[in-house]
Parts: structure tokens; sequence; C-alpha cells
């Protein structure tokens, strides 16, 4: 009988030292703090933009990724194997890239109103505009064919965009054209069945995600939405970000304003608290020590 309460405080142990906290680790998120010289270059965690140095960066899940660090006219700064922690205890992880000058290869600066258009370079897709323009580096020198594409607008294109070694040439203003959709014939209708929401920050031009889904940048109004729930994340440069469950109803449109606090470049590292699942192994380990002992 004393062998089989040993094996099971014994299974028990292993079970909340190693079982427990792998399973409770899913689903977590971590951050990451990039500092560069020079700064306002963008950062990719795998191949998500997540922002431009120098900045603190939320809500990442946690794993292992490769980040890239990327300003027009440097090389590209890559680093493999990065661990991002995750949970409430986890500490923000520091990166440091000290980018160095390219001097064979060019790059662009890139901007566009609206803002998230997908850009081509000699049919190579190189990113979305974004605040802060998208950096585009290691581009042979010489005259390129630069494409902008976005739901709801023209193409637009540029040709013959000439982009020197050594520098990070501007391609900035370029202002889409929408798309004219003919005026609706009215027609009788029933009750509305879909939802809105109309979605505003401080500071203004901040990223807005539905259900992990990129929608544009604030202020912003989301028509044609399902009735239900969905999880907002709003998001800016040098801030933290802002996140909420929202639901809606059929024919309700939901407003909501959300103010961002400003983030720190790089957050003090805290240390972690010890938890709960070590003093439960402690208590059981000595529970099997007096086991054996009254043998």
């Amino acid at each position: 009988m004393r062998k089989f309460v040993i094996a099971a405080l014994t299974l028990l142990l292993i079970l909340l030292v190693f079982v427990l906290p792998a399973s409770a680790a899913e689903g977590e998120t971590g951050a990451l703090s990039v500092v560069s010289s020079p700064s306002g270059a963008d950062v990719y965690v795998g191949d998500t933009y997540v922002g431009q140095t120098n900045n603190a960066f939320v809500n990442i899940l946690q794993g292992t990724y490769t980040v890239r660090v990327v300003k027009a006219g440097y090389n590209v700064y890559v680093v493999e194997n990065v661990y991002i922690p995750g949970g409430s205890s986890a500490n923000t992880v520091p990166m440091s890239a000290d980018l160095q000058k390219s001097v064979n290869m060019g790059g662009l600066i890139v901007d566009s109103t609206p803002m998230g258009a997908s850009v081509y370079v000699d049919e190579v897709f190189c990113g979305t505009t974004h605040y802060g323009g998208l950096q585009i580096a290691d581009l042979i020198p010489g005259t390129h064919t630069i494409r902008f594409e976005l739901a709801g607008y023209k193409p637009y294109t540029v040709t013959d965009y000439n982009t020197p070694a050594g520098y990070g040439t501007p391609l900035t203003n370029v202002k889409l054209v929408p798309i004219a959709t003919p005026t609706p014939t009215p027609t009788s209708s029933g009750p509305a069945t879909t939802a809105s929401m109309s979605l505003d920050s401080s500071p203004s031009g901040s990223t807005v995600s539905l259900n992990n889904e990129f929608r544009g940048y604030t202020p912003l109004t989301l028509s044609g939405l399902s009735p239900g729930s969905y999880s907002v994340l709003i998001s800016h440069d040098g801030y933290m970000a802002w996140q909420s469950t929202m639901t809606v109803a059929a024919g309700e449109t939901v407003i909501q304003t959300a103010y961002l606090n400003p983030a720190s470049a790089a957050p003090t590292p805290t240390q972690s608290p010890t938890g709960v699942v070590p003093i439960f192994a402690g208590v059981l380990a000595a529970a099997c020590c007096l086991i054996i002992f009254r043998r």
C-alpha cells in the first residue's frame, strides 16, 4: 500500500512540476523591446510587422522567432531563435541593433494615403504601408517598378524609380483613388442583419485588428459585421496596446474610443514571482520523504 501511495505522489509531483506549467503557457503572450541605431527601423517578428524602433512591442504570442530589423539604406539586421516567454510574470525580451550602412544596395521609404496598402517592387511583395513609412532594404541599385494595391482603391504604379546604392530613397505622398461604385437601386428590405463598429483612439492613426486580422487605422468604421463578440486590438508605436472584447447586435453601431498609454522604450525587467507550483512540489516531496522514513 505504501509503495502505491509513494508512486501516486511521485506521479502527481512530476505532473505539477513539468506538465502543468507547459500546458498553462500555451496561448500566452509576451513582449519584445527593440532599440536600434539609427532609430525608426521596421521590426518584424517572424513575418509579422509589429512596429518601429525604438519601442516595446506587446501581445506577441509566446514562442521562438526570427526577428528582423529593417531600415532603408542599411543592411538588414537578423537574429534567429529569439524566445519570447509569455504570461503576466514574463520579462520583456530586450534587443539592440547596431545597423550598418549599406554600400552596395539601395532602399526605399514608402508611404501612402490611406495606409495599409500592399507594396510590390518588381512584382515582389515587400510589406504594407504604415505610420512612419514602410522601410525596404537590399534593393539592387537602379530603376524599379513600384505598385500599390489596397482593397477598394485603384492600383497605383510608379515606373523607372531610381534607387541608388547606400541611400533610403523616399517615395511618399502616394494618394490612392477609390474605385467608383454604382449607386444601388433602393429596394425594400427587412430588419437589419449586420452590425457596425465606430472606433477611434488617442493618438489617432492607430492600427486596428479584429479577431487578430488587420482592418485599418483609427478613426475607422467597420460595417457589415455579423452579430456577436469580437476581440478588438488597437496599437500604436510608442504606446501600450489596448485590447477588449466588444459585442454587437444586428442593426447596432457600437462606438468606442481607446486611450493608449505611452510605453517606455526599454522596460526594466522584473523578477518573476516564485509561484504556487514549486510550493506544491515541495509539500509533495516532503510527504514522500515522510512516508519512506516511517517504513
